[in-house]
């Protein structure tokens, strides 16, 4: 069955990202920050209200910075707003609902796609020039990248590998999306050895851990040989914003407010409000409420509309700012965490996804409380009598393809607490 062929409940048409994730809400990535390289921007009140968490705007079509992005959204706008909001929206056009876990982050906004919808390689490799050149200015301590380059490439000396990898040993955590088509190979930066790259999990917009299923995410190796994608995180049924001032606001908003109406209220309106939606005009003809209400019905789910303002989105772009979030809540609680310790600790506390092979998942499911716990703690002391013998194994298989590429630190993470 495919993923659109799935009903999403209207009564409650998309979980949050912390109810998904199951995270501690108290952790909020406060003073750390993560620099989104994508297709474009505008300042979202999730992002800017009440306080404007934006630290600067670089566009690197332009090459010009600026405080915040334009206001007026453009059609390369979209994206990146949503990954930005995913990564450290704090939900404030739905009251706290629609939240990240690291709803205090501060972030560093970087647009990569031209007016002709192109990004080629050379521009993310300026963009994470200048995220390096600039981390310290703007207190970038993650960088998430849901865009990739043009080539089909595992060479560690390709430009944006080498430039993951430069990040890396700066300790900016990377994390790279895997991509969205199981049959294609993995791109640069997902390819990095040192990303954390991040596959899709498909949790049918339920809480039941059975419901799992590995969403169709790329996967590969690394040059180094290690498994990508290393973890999976929620990348369908997300909540995500729609830019206000466009034509899908101006809908979301018409259609929300008629399928809320009574039957009198929605067909004494409905010459009025029709007019700013997609319906067909014949429902003018319609006597019949119920009709009108199917037709609304249809529309929403058709464009996935949660409320007026959020709708749900799908994809590993949107899987790697959910990671990010993660290593957010990881810093804040433990600021001294290298970039490899972090990836230690998501893979080890990983839940692999039974009766599926380990390439398309990595190591299996991130999960939130766990690796932060395990930031403040230790690996070995938040494995719970319930999971240990899983997690160890996992931890095991990670600590021996460590050592057959990288010994110095396979030892340094043998010896960890």
């Amino acid at each position: 069955m495919s993923h659109s062929a799935y009903y999403v409940p209207s009564l409650f048409p998309a979980l949050s990202i912390p109810a998904r994730m199951r995270a501690k809400a108290h952790y909020s990535g406060n003073n750390v920050g993560i620099a989104m390289i994508d297709s474009g921007f505008i300042p979202h009140p999730d992002l800017t209200k009440p306080d404007n968490r934006i630290r600067c705007y670089y566009d690197a079509v332009t090459q010009q910075e600026s405080p915040l992005p334009p206001e007026q959204p453009e059609v390369y706008s979209w994206h990146g707003t949503m990954t930005a909001c995913t990564a450290a929206g704090n939900g404030y056009l739905s009251r706290g609902l629609y939240s990240s876990l690291a709803y205090k982050a501060h972030v560093v906004l970087v647009r990569t796609m031209d007016e002709h919808g192109k990004i080629p390689t050379a521009r993310i490799v300026h963009a994470m020039e200048w995220c390096l050149a600039n981390a310290k200015k703007f207190g970038i301590n993650i960088i998430n990248l849901s865009v990739y380059a043009d080539e089909i490439s595992i060479d560690p000396t390709h430009p944006l590998n080498n430039l993951v990898e430069e990040a890396s040993e700066r300790g900016i955590v990377v994390v790279a999306a895997s991509g969205n088509n199981p049959r294609a190979p993995l791109r640069p930066p997902a390819s990095a050895p040192s990303a954390i790259t991040v596959g899709g999990l498909d949790d049918k917009n339920t809480l039941g851990v059975r419901d799992n299923d590995l969403y169709t995410s790329s996967f590969g190796k690394a040059a180094d040989g290690m498994i990508k994608p290393e973890v999976i995180a929620p990348a369908i049924w997300l909540p995500a914003p729609i830019l206000y001032g466009t034509a899908v606001h101006q809908e979301a908003s018409a259609l929300v407010a008629m399928d809320s109406m009574t039957d009198e209220m929605l067909m004494k309106t409905l010459p009025m409000l029709l007019a700013h939606t997609q319906l067909p005009l014949e429902l003018l003809r319609s006597k019949r409420p119920a009709e009108v209400r199917k037709a609304i019905e249809e529309r929403l789910k058709a464009e996935k509309i949660i409320s007026p303002y959020y709708k749900h989105v799908d994809g590993t772009s949107f899987a790697a700012p959910i990671v990010c979030s993660v290593v957010a809540q990881m810093m804040e609680v433990n600021p001294h965490l290298t970039p490899q310790e972090i990836k230690d600790m998501l893979i080890a506390t990983a839940r692999p996804l039974p009766n599926y092979p380990r390439e398309p998942q990595g190591y299996g499911v991130v999960r939130a409380t766990s690796a932060v716990e395990a930031a403040i703690y230790g690996l070995k002391n938040v494995l719970s009598s319930s999971d240990i013998e899983t997690t160890n194994e996992v931890a095991d298989e990670y600590i021996e393809q460590m050592e057959a590429h990288e010994p110095v630190i396979a030892q340094q993470l043998a010896q960890q607490p």
